[in-house]
């Protein structure tokens, strides 16, 4: 999987976060899930998804007389990619020292969650 184009500033982020959320949407759908003071004019929402879609964030559908939008992936998965994409660039011993500070801020439950998820990869690698 390629590296996925950044989310770029708290608008941006908001509207990904409102798709995210309800699944696809049109701009006004979008608009209206949106915090009370990010609900900018109509023009505004639709220009950022269509500048999110051009940049292959989102994916956009005519259907009948208006557009839908949808994420292009799904949180997890552009989370995963903005971390894998941060952590490849740092250096070792920051790569873990970031991770254990990650971990450390989960509670018991999430830790355990996340032992069977590095469990499963390993076992999906074939690795012990």
């Amino acid at each position: 999987m390629g590296e996925a184009p950044r989310v770029q500033g708290e608008l941006q982020a908001e509207i990904m976060t409102v798709l995210w959320r309800i699944g696809a949407g049109t701009v006004e759908q979008v608009r209206s899930g949106l915090p009370e003071g990010s609900a900018g004019a109509y023009t505004t929402i639709q220009t950022v998804l269509n500048r999110l879609a051009e940049r292959g964030l989102l994916t956009r559908e005519r259907e009948r007389n208006t557009i839908v939008y949808r994420p292009a992936m799904s949180e997890a998965d552009y989370v995963g990619g903005a971390l894998t994409a941060t952590l490849d660039s740092a250096s070792s011993s920051a790569r873990r020292l970031a991770l254990a500070r990650l971990v450390d801020r989960m509670d018991p439950a999430e830790v355990e969650e996340l032992r069977a998820l590095a469990q499963q990869a390993r076992e999906e690698r074939g690795t012990p």
